[in-house]
């Protein structure tokens, strides 16, 4: 009975260091996937609740981002690394927010990720997605990252109204030229 007992006890020991040990090199490869990433380019699909919309969006690190949406408000959400902007260019209104007060903060600031990825274990692994929890400042971000090619894959959160926010990014391109005026905010007189 001693032999079965110390025989189970060795392999749930190695089956929890080989877990240890591909978490270490997956977390490696995300950090590495991140540290030699500038720009990220792609489309997405965002679902709030039960209402999908879908457009394109750059980001640019650190901090910067400009995301426009296919609606009937033809939304634009543009970061210049301190104040998150959501215009309504139909209806020529700006909403303006501190940027760290978002849970796009979190993913913007390269800085705060990296350091993040490296302190803390992935929630979930899977054959498809690699998933990370931030908690912090009153904000829950589920992160995911796709599990072959390490890259952003999209994020699960709650919006300002609570409202349970679905984003997934799709034909993601790296390190694309982006220029800086892409992220520079309207005034509500220049709409």
């Amino acid at each position: 009975m001693k032999k079965k007992s110390l025989l189970l006890f060795y392999t749930l020991f190695l089956s929890f260091l080989f877990i240890k040990l591909s978490n270490a090199e997956i977390k490696e490869e995300i950090i590495n996937k991140i540290e030699n990433t500038d720009t990220l380019t792609f489309e997405f699909k965002q679902k709030i609740d039960d209402r999908i919309e879908t457009g394109d969006c750059v980001i640019k690190y650190p901090k910067l981002l400009r995301c426009d949406y296919e609606d009937k408000y033809r939304k634009r959400l543009i970061s210049n690394g301190k104040t998150l902007a959501v215009i309504q260019r139909k209806y020529k209104k700006i909403f303006y927010y501190p940027l760290k007060t978002t849970p796009l903060y979190f993913i913007l600031d390269k800085e705060y990720l990296l350091n993040f990825l490296s302190k803390n274990d992935p929630i979930l692994i899977d054959d498809i997605l690699i998933k990370f929890i931030i908690k912090e400042n009153n904000n829950l971000l589920e992160i995911f990252f796709e599990k072959n090619s390490k890259n952003l894959k999209g994020w699960r959160t709650k919006d300002i109204y609570k409202k349970n926010v679905e984003f997934l990014i799709m034909n993601l391109e790296t390190n694309m030229p982006a220029n800086k005026k892409l992220f520079k905010i309207p005034f509500d007189g220049d709409l």
